[in-house]
């Protein structure tokens, strides 16, 4: 994989644009809105919105799922 132009912070979905990456992957980066510095909580455009379009599949994000939700 390419490095991308930005990855975006799984904590609080902020693109960040400054990081290290090497052999395909993130090896230094902190989001400037969250300070979150765990490159593994942190994932490319693609991959986030593979994991939206599997929230969504699963009914996330429209409510806890509780009855009085309903």
């Amino acid at each position: 994989m390419s490095e991308p132009d930005f990855v975006i912070c799984n904590e609080c979905d902020s693109p960040v644009y400054v990081f290290d990456w090497r052999d395909g992957r993130i090896v230094d980066i902190i989001c400037t809105s969250c300070g979150n510095d765990k490159p593994s909580l942190f994932t490319t455009e693609e991959e986030y919105g593979e994991m939206m379009s599997g929230a969504d599949q699963y009914g996330s994000g429209s409510g806890s799922g509780f009855e009085w939700d309903r």
